[in-house]
């Protein structure tokens, strides 16, 4: 049952709560673990494995709990909240970056610096249009799941989360994988986006933060 919530989410929990190693099947997530002890148990390990067992069960069963409770409320209220998170003392709130980046990232859109990806076939312009309000959307919602119980818990998730928030919730997949991947490239060596909603809402949460 715990295989229902996002496999980061039982990944995280396991390696970093409790230094274990997860297991895969047929590429997916299995539901075993490995755990390592330095003892010699004289029943073979069976009580390791029941308590080992019954600690990630309790951990498991808080991420489940984070996971069903932040899905019973819309991205779009969870943004709300942003309003009372500062970003800086000099430049207001996150809410308030969060607007910036949504006018940045259709600007990006209606100046053609970013397109649609078939901008060389006709109907441009409907597509250029259903391109600015995703990017719009996904822009608006991309920092919602920072107020989440999960990412409270797991701040890593931030990013990761919320696109699995956005595809639950029934938006559309270029929407939650913008939402998902807005931060890449994290890093030298990290995945550079190529969607262009995500692009768009990448590359404008990324200007405004250095305009900051």
């Amino acid at each position: 049952s715990f295989l229902q919530v996002p496999p980061e989410v039982i990944q995280l929990t396991a390696r970093v709560n409790q230094k274990y190693f997860v297991c895969e099947k047929d590429g997916k997530l299995a539901n075993a673990f490995i755990c390592t002890a330095n003892i010699a148990a004289n029943d073979g390990g069976e009580a390791i494995l029941a308590g080992n067992r019954k600690v990630l069960a309790a951990r498991l069963s808080d991420a489940r709990f984070f996971w069903d409770q932040d899905r019973k409320t819309p991205l779009s209220v969870h943004a709300k909240k942003l309003a009372r998170i500062t970003f800086h003392e000099k430049l207001g709130t996150v809410a308030d970056k969060v607007e910036r980046v949504a006018k940045l990232a259709r600007w990006l859109v209606e100046e053609n610096i970013v397109t649609p990806a078939n901008a060389g076939t006709a109907g441009n312009d409907g597509a250029k249009a259903e391109l600015a309000a995703q990017v719009e959307q996904a822009a608006r919602l991309c920092k919602a799941a920072l107020v989440t119980e999960m990412v409270g818990e797991f701040p890593e998730l931030q990013g990761l989360i919320g696109g699995y928030y956005a595809r639950a919730e029934g938006l559309p997949d270029a929407v939650a994988d913008a939402i998902r991947d807005h931060y890449k490239p994290v890093g030298q060596g990290d995945e550079v986006p190529t969607a262009p909603v995500t692009v768009a809402v990448s590359l404008a949460d990324k200007l405004d933060t250095l305009r900051s």
